[in-house]
């Protein structure tokens, strides 16, 4: 029972995935920040925040806390900013700077750069997901820094989401004993 339900929140992360993509080629077509772009990224985000719980799941006796921690961080992450994202889309501009959006620019940076990496990080500790995986959200992380790159960030941000989504529900896990311990290796 409960192993369908990681498969099909593993579906859920595997949509999430796809959507984060489509933002860059909606980027490179209409533009940075156009509805087109905006679409893509609400969608994705609500997605992954649904989903992200899958991604804790099959690596959760190896991850603990932490494992929790970087999981819950990252989907508040990305309810927030969803937030932000529909009112670009919604009413054409972003909010004007104040305190609330001081604030909520900060959660946003955390949950999603700091759940990110911290996800990233216990993953590769946990040895349950193969490694490229990992590799995957260090090559994220990485083309948000390269300057030129920033418009590819979406799409190996969504590469690497759906690419533990496709772990998960297909169970080619790295460790299919540390996941079957917990009942999620098919």
């Amino acid at each position: 029972m409960i192993q369908n339900v990681v498969k099909w929140l593993g579906v859920i992360v595997i949509l999430a995935g796809f959507m984060r993509m489509g933002m860059t080629p909606a980027a490179l077509i209409w533009g940075s920040d156009s509805h087109q772009e905006l679409l893509f990224a609400y969608i994705a985000d609500l997605l992954m925040a649904i989903g992200a719980i899958a991604l804790y799941l099959p690596q959760m006796k190896q991850t603990g806390i932490l494992g929790f921690a970087a999981v819950f961080i990252t989907a508040i992450g990305n309810i927030i900013v969803s937030g932000e994202q529909y009112g670009i889309w919604a009413y054409g501009t972003y909010a004007e700077k104040g305190l609330f959006v001081s604030i909520t620019g900060i959660f946003i940076g955390i949950g999603m750069m700091l759940g990110t990496i911290l996800l990233a990080v216990v993953t590769f500790r946990a040895k349950v997901f193969p490694l490229w995986n990992v590799l995957l959200f260090v090559v994220m992380l990485v083309s948000f820094g390269i300057p030129g790159l920033e418009i590819w960030f979406a799409f190996f941000w969504g590469l690497a989401y759906g690419a533990m989504g496709y772990t998960i529900v297909t169970g080619k896990y790295r460790n299919k004993e540390a996941a079957a311990s917990m009942n999620f290796a098919s």
